[in-house]
């Protein structure tokens, strides 16, 4: 069975740990299948950052939370998001609100509207062609001119 459990990192008396998903029967500083995330007790407030869509996927397939775990994403608020998402919400949305952004994310407008850039491609035309028809003239003055000198030679 998995758990979603703490291992311990740091050194004596200053203990930082991991929230990661591993088999229930591992050691605690064990080889685990992923790592969700960290959690510092000694910051004042403690400190918790975790993948949010992670720890949801993992607790919808059936991973059992430890008790500090079970604590630390009750506080995130993680346990009330996995209700919503078995109700239908979809994940996406439920990460974007523990993240604090706009869902769905706003439109991203075009930078030239259709009717614009059909103007924008006619003046391209005309500018190009107007080059052109400079680019014939000038070669051609100058294949003139090559043509003045030699017979005047």
């Amino acid at each position: 069975m998995l758990k979603i459990r703490l291992t311990r990192r740091g050194k004596k008396r200053q203990p930082i740990y991991r929230v990661v998903v591993m088999e229930s029967g591992s050691k605690r500083d064990g080889r685990y299948v992923e790592n969700l995330g960290v959690y510092n007790p000694l910051t004042n407030p403690e400190t918790v950052a975790m993948k949010e869509d992670r720890a949801l996927y993992w607790l919808s397939v059936g991973a059992q939370p430890t008790d500090p775990v079970r604590r630390l994403l009750k506080n995130q608020g993680t346990f009330d998001r996995l209700a919503r998402l078995h109700k239908g919400e979809s994940l996406e949305a439920l990460v974007a609100e523990f993240e604090g952004r706009p869902w769905p994310p706003p439109a991203v407008e075009a930078p030239v509207a259709p009717e614009k850039s059909q103007t924008i491609v006619e003046k391209v035309v005309e500018v190009v062609s107007d080059a052109a028809e400079a680019v014939v003239e000038t070669v051609t003055n100058v294949v003139a001119g090559d043509s003045e000198e030699e017979s005047a030679a």
